[in-house]
């Protein structure tokens, strides 16, 4: 992309407050959306080369609705706020995404999930999401000061839509916490505010940081696995409370 039309894709970003990952998010759709066209320049790109790149994404790459909205939005942004299109909004509508009924573990089934997790850490993590209705992306986040064991309430900071939330914490999930904390992070002598940090960081070694996306979906997949639940549940599917265990 032309720097001049990266810096200013950055700077409305930014001039928005909007969350860091959507500078690279918008910056990755009008790359890939260039990249489709050769090169042509942005200005001489009309709301029908926009479509054919769509329906290309949909019938050829066969990207699913809610990723294809990820590129348009990128792309809708752009011409409206540096190219200054404003007809582009009305004539570029998202794709339809199917509504679906949220899979739902049973509570015998959560009780059995994180049972079958004999890591303390993936354990914690574990009674700490399916407890208090995390996300991926909560589970990574949150901060020590985020967990408030007098009042038994984690605030989430910048969740889905940048919304800050509080979330009851079990007393099993607690247990599971100070177990781990005790265990791992008393005397690891890592300093980090981070309550899950990695276990090892193959690109410089660094551990005082959160864990990855990756990382926390890899705990999910280790504990189906073990427990062999096949149902395809995300985290925030399964908010229930947890039985005693």
């Amino acid at each position: 992309m032309n720097k001049s039309f990266y810096d200013q894709l950055k700077f409305e970003v930014e001039v928005r407050a909007l969350d860091e990952k959507t500078v690279k998010v918008y910056q990755d759709a009008m790359e890939r959306f260039e990249a489709f066209h050769k090169g042509k320049a942005f200005d001489e790109l009309g709301v029908i080369d926009v479509k054919v790149y769509i329906h290309h994404l949909l019938k050829v790459k066969k990207l699913a609705p809610n990723s294809v909205n990820r590129h348009l939005s990128g792309i809708r942004f752009f011409y409206r706020n540096v190219l200054h299109k404003y007809d582009y909004m009305m004539q570029l509508q998202n794709v339809k995404v199917p509504e679906k009924i949220p899979v739902i573990l049973t509570e015998e089934e959560t009780a059995h999930l994180i049972d079958s997790v004999h890591n303390v850490k993936y354990k914690a993590i574990l009674m700490l999401a399916y407890s208090a209705g995390l996300r991926n992306s909560d589970v990574r986040k949150l901060r020590v000061q985020d967990i408030d064991s007098k009042r038994m309430v984690i605030t989430i900071r910048n969740g889905k839509g940048g919304k800050d939330r509080q979330a009851l914490l079990s007393i099993l999930a607690l247990k599971a916490l100070r177990t781990y904390w005790r265990l791992f992070r008393m005397y690891s002598g890592i300093k980090s505010d981070f309550v899950f940090i990695p276990t090892r960081n193959p690109v410089d070694g660094s551990l005082d940081r959160g864990m990855s996306h990756t990382a926390v979906g890899y705990v999910i997949n280790v504990a189906k696995k073990a427990s062999g639940i096949k149902k395809k549940s995300r985290l925030m599917s399964c908010v229930i409370p947890l039985p005693s265990i």
